[in-house]
């Protein structure tokens, strides 16, 4: 949950920079590149955790990515910190707790 909530905030980030302009503090990303890298990093937040729910043996590396992928949106993203950090502490949630993945069972 708490990645899906990072996800919109990504998202929300990266379609406010690509419609505004303002500086930002790193002088080597232009703003319409930083926008589309972050609603990249916000559609990964959204299918990351659904892998996760699906595929729980490889939760280590989906939670690896997810701390990766905030991270890089904290440096590119023009310094977004709600959403790195909840996204940040969505990974490390996935690579602490056991995987629950979707069970079915015939009716």
């Amino acid at each position: 949950m708490l990645a899906w909530v990072a996800a919109v905030l990504f998202l929300t980030e990266g379609f406010y920079l690509l419609t505004h302009t303002l500086t930002l503090p790193f002088g080597s990303i232009d703003l319409p590149s930083a926008g589309a890298l972050s609603a990249v990093a916000g559609l990964s937040m959204i299918f990351l955790p659904a892998f996760y729910r699906s595929y729980g043996n490889y939760r280590a590396y989906f939670g690896t990515l997810i701390v990766l992928v905030s991270a890089c949106d904290l440096w590119f993203g023009g310094g977004f910190w709600v959403g790195s950090v909840l996204g940040t502490i969505a990974g490390v949630l996935m690579l602490v707790l056991p995987p629950y993945g979707l069970v079915h069972e015939p009716g």
